[in-house]
């Protein structure tokens, strides 16, 4: 049998409104800034971590495998530091991947990843990035060789996208790339371009750059003879830092999220050619809450390279108030949103046809969580009422846990989401955080708090709590068997645990009153 590596740090039983009841775990897994997380068809999680490595890890026992490290990563060099704002690095890292769509194939067995290299030289550098394309042999467990198939896309100092994405259009499979405006924000960091126009962010919408742009490739590098412009990689433009690329199967729609400046970070539709209008078209385009905003959408002159070409408006921004003057940024509304999903399973039946997108900043009225965008069957977000908010947060409560959440991941049957973090919390901050959904616990219709005490058990475990009705106690272990069931008749009672092995269990308390769940260990 395989053994379990996975350690159990907490349950929850999220809010009775949602329905769902969730327990949480970690993977036993050591990890170096990992950025992507992907689910494989081969039932194993594929994780990029820093210095050009992609991993292989069991999603069940978090036993990894480094399957390649790119012999030609650069982390940037000191003297590319911008010489009017020093200690700011050159962009670099381990960014997206993507897997072949056919990949149990043999034939077509490749694993695309974005990562930094020196494009100059050891006395000039010139820290750059490129898509790599690996071929896996799944017979002997490794790669078999390499080929760069974009190389020398654009760098900055600061929103460098990254995120890769392969979705087939009229039958045909392109790979998307994010790429990043690349420009420090003038509103938080504004010396550092003189003059201003030097800042890259303001060619985001300019087709003749790279930078502010999704790209859209063959799976060999070649540029697709149908994209907006001949022989241009792009395909839409005027993006500030789209760090997320999703897909949406049923109605055909890629969404980028990416962050905004101080408000309206944004979910956007991806319609091939269209300009998002960074940095003039902040969010909503009704909002006018940004100087300027108003007159450039009425004004708006198409490019006449590009057919039908016209402003597209978000299809969601998560913060669109005015422009705050604080410049602390935990006050901003901004969410700081990474990467997203489509989620179309009846795994979790509340979550059926939504997107989930995890976000980056615990600030003064944001938190490191998921959130869910539930969706209508046209596509749309379905309204936000009191009754029914949309969209709802998850994971917040433990986001001193889970720190910064960089990706997201779900298993085949939609009861697992694997989250990865590279930064914030109080715990190990690299890592896979798993929520397993507990089928005993969906449309539950309320909480039970309670004690549960000693934690280690020492030979039972003690349950306390303010109910006055009969419980029904269920002890379960990880793997959902049930072991154990007891009645309280007063809120209160023991249980031995003298005979369980070693390990992770939970307890299960449930009565008219609703269900609650905590974690021990024997």
């Amino acid at each position: 049998m395989k053994k379990i590596l996975t350690i159990i740090s907490l349950a929850l039983t999220i809010s009775p409104t949602f329905g769902q009841v969730f327990y949480r775990s970690e993977l036993n897994t050591p990890l170096t800034t990992p950025w992507e997380i992907q689910y494989g068809p081969d039932s194993m999680l594929w994780v990029t971590e820093d210095g050009g490595k992609i991993s292989r890890i069991d999603p069940v026992s978090g036993a990894k495998q480094t399957i390649y490290t790119a012999p030609d990563y650069f982390p940037g060099s000191p003297l590319e530091n911008n010489p009017l704002c020093t200690s700011t690095a050159i962009g670099k890292g381990t960014l997206g991947m993507a897997l072949h769509p056919d990949f149990l194939n043999p034939a077509n067995s490749y694993v695309y990843y974005f990562y930094s290299y020196n494009y100059g030289n050891s006395s000039a550098p010139d820290t750059r990035f490129k898509i790599r394309r690996l071929k896996w042999d799944s017979g002997t467990q490794s790669v078999t060789g390499f080929t760069d198939i974009v190389t020398g896309i654009s760098n900055g100092y600061d929103h460098f996208g990254g995120r890769l994405l392969i979705v087939t259009q009229s039958g045909t499979p392109y790979l998307f790339v994010s790429v990043g405006d690349h420009g420090m924000s003038e509103m938080n960091s504004p010396t550092c371009y003189n003059p201003q126009s030097n800042n890259p962010n303001n060619f985001a919408q300019d087709p003749a750059t790279d930078n502010g742009k999704i790209h859209r490739y063959n799976l060999d590098g070649s540029i697709p003879s149908d994209n907006p412009i001949s022989g241009n990689s792009f395909y839409t433009r005027g993006h500030r830092n789209p760090q997320g690329l999703m897909y949406n199967p049923t109605l055909g729609f890629i969404y980028d999220i990416e962050h905004g400046d101080r408000t309206d970070d944004e979910i956007n539709i991806l319609e091939k050619g269209l300009n998002y209008g960074w940095k003039n078209v902040r969010g909503y385009h009704a909002d006018n809450n940004f100087p300027g905003e108003a007159d450039y959408i009425a004004n708006y002159q198409p490019d006449p390279q590009i057919a039908n070409d016209h402003l597209m408006e978000a299809f969601y921004s998560f913060c669109h108030e005015d422009l705050p003057t604080t410049g602390n940024n935990l006050d901003w509304c901004t969410v700081a949103p990474s990467d997203g999903i489509y989620y179309g399973s009846n795994g979790i039946p509340q979550w059926t046809n939504s997107l989930l997108v995890t976000t980056l900043k615990d600030g003064s009225s944001t938190d490191m969580e998921v959130y869910q965008f539930q969706l209508n069957a046209s596509g749309s977000i379905v309204p936000d009422t009191i009754g029914n908010p949309n969209p709802k947060r998850f994971f917040g409560e433990d986001q001193m846990l889970n720190g910064r959440l960089r990706d997201i991941a779900v298993s085949p049957d939609g009861k697992i989401i694997y989250l990865i973090n590279n930064g914030g919390g109080t715990t190990n901050t690299d890592k896979i955080t798993i929520y397993h959904v507990s089928e005993a616990g969906i449309n539950e219709p309320g909480k039970i708090d309670f004690q549960l005490y000693p934690n280690p058990s020492n030979g039972q475990i003690n349950i306390n709590s303010s109910q006055s009705e009969s419980m029904l106690c269920s002890i379960y272990s990880m793997n959902g068997a049930l072991i154990r069931e007891v009645i309280f008749d007063n809120g209160f009672g023991s249980i031995s645990t003298e005979d369980l092995d070693k390990g992770m269990y939970y307890v299960r308390l449930t009565n008219e009153n609703g269900v609650g769940i905590k974690n021990f260990v024997k």
